[in-house]
């Protein structure tokens, strides 16, 4: 685990994984599915296929409602990336990779595809395509 560079990691791992970006300060968290990733010059590109918004956060979110499918950008001058490993024993799956920010107070982890996902079921007004 450690401090990794983003433009030397396979990110296609990431595609059908799930994006979390949250922000205590301005009180958000997001949830997402990846359906597209890539690196364009300094900057990590995410699109999403769904995206969640959790109400009641701070602390814990207290439900998830459905959230414009915006493409998520950060920019590594900013940021510093992370390897910070599994999710956990029972989840298993790849490594997650954390991007954290001070200048902005946003911290991001990308979830592999065989990592640990949000149940886009629970999110209130949330089609997804059959």
């Amino acid at each position: 685990m450690g401090r990794i560079d983003l433009r030397t990691v396979d990110l296609s791992r990431f595609v059908g994984g799930q994006i979390e970006a949250q922000n205590e300060v301005e009180r958000y968290i997001y949830r997402g599915e990846i359906s597209a990733i890539r690196m364009e010059g300094n900057s990590l590109m995410v699109e999403l296929a769904w995206m969640a918004k959790g109400e009641g956060f701070p602390p814990i979110p207290t439900r998830w409602v459905v959230s414009d499918n915006k493409p998520y950008r950060a920019s590594l001058e900013i940021y510093s990336v992370s390897n910070i490993g599994p999710s956990s024993p029972e989840v298993g799956g790849g490594d997650r990779i954390c991007l954290q920010s001070w200048v902005v107070n946003e911290t991001t982890v990308l979830f592999p595809a065989d990592g640990s996902r949000m149940d886009p079921t629970k999110v209130e007004g949330l089609v997804i395509p059959a």
